[in-house]
């Protein structure tokens, strides 16, 4: 990336006092924050200061020198044991040197869920037939999504920021997002135009929900905030900032496009008009300032004299207009794009303007409008719709990252369109006239699915191609610390299912689980618009959990292994819910109450044994989530409206308007406390509706889910038992139970005759990857006035995982004719009291 009036990798040093020399607020005076020009580029420092962080007891056998820079970031690991050189042009691309030897040489590894850092006293030389180079092949490797902040914690201190930070260095990461400490900015700008402190408190969001005002979808949710928060975040945000610039890494700050609050017109005078922005899920947006005006430029300048007041120049500014549904009224976009441009070029000469591919934007208007050298495409939709295959014609040439949001909401699934990345981003990057110019990991919440993070920004100095075979070979091997068989094997069913899906259904995500869904026996996802069925064989998927529980013992000791254990077992019980609940359904249509009363109660034993695999695993706990959020808070009272900024995010999302219209549960995910709290309240409610006879349509779920969100009753916040025993426990449970095949009845016809008898065909496929069903029968179960003849075998002794059999039954009235009494229900039974229902729908008798 060519040098702007700013450098963009550069430290000095890492020292108490540099890190508290932002813009710190005292008594009401902002100190200005360091400028660009007091980091060297030079200066290895901050990179050895992340290494005593990030490897304590190893961190002196490392010697850290800068590389000039040739156009590229680029790094070499030389050495011997003991003493190990490690050679790269800034401080980040030295930290991804380190972790690159680390997994090569070493079998060890960072990540957002879980180390591997089991190391020898001394650290070996590289493997002197291997030379140990990297080279970044795009300028840009982006990171966080504009709702990261809200998704993955927006309650966050600086420790785990910092530690987040390193491990995106690490990871080769030069451009961090960084939405928090906006709300101080936009605090800031419109205190110069007249609005009180109070207004102001009242209309920016409670931080979870910032990111949404910040993308002019909503404002003033969960507020009002107080001015100590704000001047907390902006300090952690300040913080942040200086932390990245001095690792080399470029902060994307938000910049200004138009958002102002209520009555902005009447407030400044002038030419100063703005354009209503309607709705967006049930919210009313704020309004958008029209650019054309001078009353623009006077807010933009504001803006952005205030930010830099407060965090410095940056050299990337990331801003989407019209996100989702915004409308332009009358003002040209391309006018309007041009305006926002020149603000942006007055404030900060030469800076790029990073803006969200996603939907319909950017659309061409706003690109032909503006210098598209200096704007970067961050694409949200790279791996997610098969049309997508030119973006140069899309974009008119405009540069672009190849971006992936494998994850919405901070869904716990794992999986990702890993076949995609290694096909299409090779392939885009080396065509003629390519534009592309980065990657882009763009996950809603950034704190799971580790190796996507891994391999997506592996592809950014991976000259060439990535074989995934090999390369979830090799990551096994360095996520666990050595060879095993069953690492091996458990990582070559991974990639095969879940990290093996593609984009040819439209989809980038793994589906969610239906624990956390609004009860329905139709219920197809937790949230709105989620996939609604696999996308990947979830029956193999199982022998990923029994190959992790075969590793051998020295292999299970990192808070990778521990993190990994839980989270695939967590993912083979999710995986049963989609399994179950048909079943579930089928039963009560038959009107068979002894095994829909069987079913519900497996149904919600298994949702207690997700809450106990849960509960072993500190990520996967509520009890952390709430209590950060109310750390934040100065008394009761704010803590109060905090957690309850917490706590809806996650449910509710909104108030009812927005919570019916599509948002509830949008940000769900299988954590103790909310697994075996709303969750399963909701469904013992729904069940017990149902068996008393009674609507479950008149449940107020909107009612439910509000009433926990503005409780106050706690969960733990440390992990209890252990993750090994609770996963062989999942293991041996899901062994053991039937319910867990799936049957489907299909007649050829519609009626039935003594002369044109029906032929229905029964299938059972065997859905439970841990054990055969046994001694297994099919049959009809047919209403008097109607015969059933099988014409195929009806017992198997055993089916394995993922086999099916087959029988077909004719179907013929008995005696004279007429209308069969009752239903015609397809049955299968199994050895261990197991049965399967489905209902049979064509057949009646005709007659004649």
């Amino acid at each position: 990336m060519a040098r702007h009036r700013h450098g963009t990798n550069g430290t000095n040093g890492v020292t108490r006092r540099g890190v508290l020399a932002g813009a710190l607020v005292l008594r009401g005076a902002a100190l200005p924050a360091r400028p660009w020009e007091a980091y060297a580029a030079d200066d290895p420092a901050p990179a050895a200061a992340a290494l005593r962080r990030l490897l304590p007891a190893h961190h002196d056998q490392f010697t850290l020198r800068p590389l000039a820079a040739d156009g590229a970031d680029h790094f070499r690991v030389t050495g011997r044991t003991g003493r190990i050189t490690v050679e790269g042009t800034g401080p980040a691309v030295l930290l991804t040197a380190v972790h690159t030897y680390l997994r090569r040489a070493l079998h060890a590894s960072f990540s957002w869920t879980g180390d591997q850092l089991a190391l020898p006293r001394l650290l070996p030389a590289p493997a002197p037939a291997e030379e140990l180079t990297g080279r970044a092949n795009v300028p840009h490797r982006f990171v966080l999504n504009d709702t990261d902040e809200g998704y993955t914690g927006p309650y966050r201190d600086w420790d785990t920021w910092q530690r987040e930070l390193d491990v995106l260095a690490a990871h080769g990461i030069n451009r961090v997002l960084v939405y928090v400490g906006a709300d101080a900015v936009y605090y800031d700008t419109f205190r110069r135009f007249a609005y009180t402190d109070t207004e102001l408190r009242s209309w920016i969001p409670a931080p979870a929900h910032q990111p949404w005002w910040l993308l002019q979808n909503m404002s003033g949710f969960g507020g009002p905030v107080s001015r100590r928060l704000i001047e907390r975040r902006a300090e952690l945000a300040r913080r942040i900032v200086d932390r990245a610039r001095e690792l080399g890494m470029t902060p994307v700050l938000p910049g200004y496009f138009g958002t102002v609050p209520a009555g902005f017109p009447a407030r400044h005078g002038g030419d100063a008009r703005v354009v209503p922005q309607g709705d967006w899920v049930g919210f009313e947006r704020p309004d958008w300032l029209d650019p054309r005006t001078t009353a623009f430029a006077d807010v933009a300048a504001a803006f952005y004299r205030a930010q830099s007041d407060r965090f410095g120049d940056s050299t990337m500014y990331k801003m989407d207009l019209l996100h989702e549904g915004g409308t332009a009224g009358d003002v040209p976009v391309g006018d309007a794009a041009r305006a926002v441009e020149a603000a942006l070029r007055r404030a900060h000469p030469g800076a790029v303007w990073a803006i969200l591919g996603w939907q319909t934007n950017p659309p061409r208007a706003l690109l032909d409008a503006v210098d598209k050298t200096r704007m970067l495409i961050v694409d949200g939709l790279s791996d997610r719709f098969p049309t997508v295959t030119d973006r140069e014609r899309d974009w008119g040439g405009t540069p672009y990252a190849y971006g992936s949001i494998w994850n919405f909401g901070g869904h716990t699934a794992i999986g990702a369109n890993a076949p995609d990345w290694v096909e299409w981003y090779p392939t885009w990057r080396d065509k003629p006239g390519s534009r592309l110019a980065g990657v882009a990991a763009m996950p809603e919440a950034s704190d799971n699915n580790a190796p996507a993070l891994a391999l997506l920004t592996d592809l950014a100095w991976t000259p060439g191609t990535i074989d995934l075979d090999d390369w979830f070979a090799a990551y096994s091997v360095s996520r666990y610390g050595g060879t095993d068989r069953h690492t091996a094997a458990a990582w070559r069913t991974l990639r095969a299912t879940a990290y093996g899906t593609r984009r040819t259904d439209s989809w980038s995500e793994a589906p969610d689980g239906l624990f956390g869904a609004r009860p329905s026996l139709t219920a197809t996802r937790a949230a709105s618009w989620s996939p609604e069925a696999a996308r990947y064989d979830t029956t193999a998927f199982d022998a990923a959990l029994s190959e992790l529980l075969d590793v051998r013992e020295e292999l299970r000791g990192s808070a990778a292994y521990r993190y990994d254990i839980v989270d695939v077992a967590r993912q083979v019980l999710s995986n049963r819910s989609r399994l179950l609940l048909p079943q579930l359904k089928a039963a009560h249509d038959i009107g068979d109450t002894d095994l829909f009363g069987t079913l519900t109660r497996t149904w919600l034993s298994w949702m207690d044994l997700l809450d106990d695999l849960l509960a072993t695993s500190r990520p996967h706990l509520l009890g952390r989530w709430l209590a950060q959020a109310r750390a934040w808070g100065a008394d009761t009272a704010e803590k109060d409206r905090l957690e309850y900024d917490a706590r809806s995010i996650l449910t509710t999302w909104g108030g009812r308007a927005s919570s019916e219209a599509g948002l509830h549960d949008y940000a769900n995910r299988e954590w103790a406390g909310l697994v075996g709290g709303l969750y399963r309240t909701r469904w013992q409610t729904y069940f017990d509706t149902l068996s008393s006879g009674e609507d479950p349509a008149t449940i107020d779920w909107f009612a439910l889910e509000d009433a926990w969100a503005h409780a106050h009753e706690t969960y733990p916040t440390e992990p209890h038992g252990s993750p090994y025993a609770l996963a062989c426990r999942v293991r041996d449970v899901l062994a053991d139970t039937p319910y867990q095949s799936t049957l489907t009845a299909v007649a050829d016809r519609d009626a039935v005759a003594a002369d044109r008898p029906a032929v229905v065909t029964l299938a059972l496929t065997h859905r439970n990857g841990f054990a055969p069903a046994r001694e297994v029968t099919l049959f009809l179960k047919v209403p008097a006035g109607l015969t059933a003849r099988p014409l195929d075998p009806v017992r198997v002794a055993a089916l394995a995982p993922g086999a099916a059999h087959t029988a077909r039954f004719e179907l013929r009235p008995a005696g004279a004719g007429g209308t069969p009494v009752g239903r015609l229900v397809a049955v299968a039974t199994g050895r261990g009291g197991g049965r399967a229902v489905a209902p049979v729908r064509p057949a009646v008798a005709s007659g004649g």
